[in-house]
């Protein structure tokens, strides 16, 4: 059996259910589509010149590194040559060194030797002379204990003798003839 409702009833229109948290899109207008598309197109373009620029930069670099490169290598051969050159320098220092305090002691002997000559008094003698860089030893004879006074007075007037001592003084005979032997020792002064 088929029913049918003759009443009319009156019926509203449902609403679309809700979607909760779902956001709606909506396609921008035309303009903002060809903003956004204009302003990725700059970046792209300045991105893409930085990368050129950096590019260009870095190869310069690298010509410049192995510019640089071959004048270091061409720089040590001569770098090798002054080595050399340093060290035979130094050999002729250590040869010529010996030399050179030779040469300056040279003159430094000469000047005590000529100042223990100058101040040996008549009848006073050297038996023997010890010489070092600091100090001086003298061994000798004389007639007269004062002579051997004078002779201590004479060798401290020197600028290269000082602080002269007498160690020793005895009473000997030598030949027959007394003679005095003294012991002297001084300190020797180096000047430049």
């Amino acid at each position: 059996m088929i029913k049918i409702d003759l009443l009319k009833k009156e019926r509203r229109p449902k609403a679309p259910p809700r979607r909760v948290g779902v956001p709606t899109v909506g396609l921008p207008p035309i303009q903002g589509i060809i903003v956004l598309v204009a302003i990725v197109v700059i970046v792209a373009i300045i991105l893409g010149a930085l990368y050129i620029g950096q590019k260009n930069r870095i190869s310069n670099l690298n010509r410049e590194i192995v510019s640089l490169q071959n004048k270091l290598d061409t720089l040590r051969v001569y770098v090798d040559e002054v080595a050399k050159i340093e060290a035979k320098e130094r050999e002729i220092e250590m040869r010529i060194r010996p030399i050179r305090e030779l040469n300056r002691d040279r003159f430094f002997i000469v000047h005590i030797m000529d100042d223990i000559s100058t101040a040996l008094p008549q009848f006073t003698w050297l038996t023997s002379l010890d010489l070092s860089e600091t100090s001086l030893k003298l061994v000798g004879q004389s007639v007269s204990n004062l002579l051997i006074a004078e002779f201590m007075e004479n060798l401290e007037k020197s600028p290269y003798i000082s602080n002269v001592d007498l160690e020793v003084l005895e009473k000997k005979e030598v030949e027959k003839q007394e003679v005095m032997e003294f012991k002297l020792t001084a300190a020797c002064i180096k000047k430049g």
